[in-house]
């Protein structure tokens, strides 16, 4: 396993078992609600929304809505959680197009779950080849 493939599997782990991150902290708290493990739960919600994207008329709706909604909520609800600016304004910047396009590349086998991947991959950590390309245009940009 190389250097940036064990680093993000432990950004991974963290997001789920460190409380720092809200989304440990919303999972730990579900999990005691609902008595299911942790990593459970979030393996669940991941097929559930992932269910949802594959059999939905209108996905758009949902990948969108979570597009939208996660960010927001790093970025004013979780603001320990934030990535930096720059790479928000990239997301927001590759999101508009995209969205502009929606209706046109839906017609991809399965966009709606690629869409949602890519756009998770701009907050992997730095040291993955790919995000550390656009971590130094960002800082070129500034």
């Amino acid at each position: 396993m190389s250097k940036s493939e064990l680093e993000v599997q432990v950004w991974f782990i963290n997001l789920i078992h460190n409380e720092k991150y809200f989304t440990a902290r919303w999972a730990k708290r579900y999990s005691e609600v609902t008595g299911i493990e942790v990593e459970s739960l979030i393996k669940g919600t991941i097929l559930f929304l992932l269910g949802l994207l594959l059999v939905l008329k209108e996905p758009h709706y949902l990948a969108n809505g979570l597009l939208v909604i996660a960010p927001i909520i790093l970025t004013y609800l979780g603001p320990s959680d934030r990535p930096e600016t720059g790479i928000m304004f990239i997301y927001w910047t590759i999101f508009g197009f995209f969205y502009l396009f929606d209706r046109i590349l839906e017609y991809i086998p399965l966009y709606y779950i690629i869409k949602l991947a890519v756009f998770i991959g701009l907050f992997l950590p730095p040291s993955n080849p790919t995000i550390e390309l656009i971590h130094k245009k960002v800082f070129n940009i500034q």
